[in-house]
């Protein structure tokens, strides 16, 4: 098994899932404002960018496509963003992982010859976690070693996770009845952990009103739909 090359050299890319649906929104959760002139995704994509290290950022996009990649097409620094398509989003986020992935595998093998040395994958309803996390399991990742980097919150796995190429295809083997998880835990014993605050690594937003309890103040006038 190979080691991670020489840090001068090293190139992580990043991975952030946001093909849901969000069906107890009613509309793309992903877009809901976040803070001034911002949204939920696009405070993710802004962690993601302001973190030095990170060569390319990869967002995985399906229900709501069109809205969303219209939102975004204007702020995004499209040198260093591609958007891939999940035609399978309705069967769940593993789908997405797994878009994600056979992308980034065929741009590593293929005649673009994409360098890749390793994938931080983050979600796009966590906008807690913040550049200074993501910049601990950059640098971590520059250690020798095959193991994943997993956040680690009381000693249980969290948000977000790195793993290496060499990874994907154990990955991509799984059923995806259980998405991640029996990769997480699997490896989460011997990976390389990074202590993060339950207010950070557990915490999303997936109802009304987890969302009005913890948005930023300054974001944007919103109503919801009717229950």
């Amino acid at each position: 098994m190979s080691s991670p090359p020489n840090p001068a050299n090293f190139k992580i890319n990043a991975l952030i899932l946001a093909a849901g649906q969000a069906q107890r929104f009613g509309r793309p959760k992903q877009l809901l404002p976040w803070g001034p002139q911002e949204t939920i995704l696009s405070h993710v994509i802004k962690q993601v960018q302001s973190t030095s290290g990170i060569s390319r950022t990869y967002i995985v996009l399906g229900a709501w496509y069109d809205e969303i990649y219209s939102a975004l097409r204007s702020s995004l620094e499209q040198d260093r963003v591609e958007i891939i398509y999940n035609p399978d989003w309705q069967e769940g986020m593993f789908t997405s992982l797994s878009s994600g992935l056979k992308h980034l595998d065929l741009k590593s093998n293929g005649q673009e010859r994409t360098r890749n040395d390793g994938i931080l994958v983050t979600l796009g309803d966590m906008p807690f976690i913040t550049t200074e996390t993501l910049t601990l399991f950059v640098d971590s990742a520059k250690q020798k070693s095959p193991h994943p980097l997993i956040a680690s919150e009381a000693d249980r796995p969290a948000h977000p996770y790195l793993i290496r190429p060499e990874h994907i295809g154990e990955i991509l083997s799984l059923s995806g009845e259980s998405g991640i998880r029996p990769f997480i835990q699997k490896k989460f014993p011997t990976a390389l952990k990074i202590p993060v605050s339950h207010s950070a690594g557990r915490r999303d937003i997936d109802t009304w009103e987890s969302y009005f309890a913890q948005r930023p103040e300054g974001s944007g006038e919103i109503i919801p739909p009717p229950p």
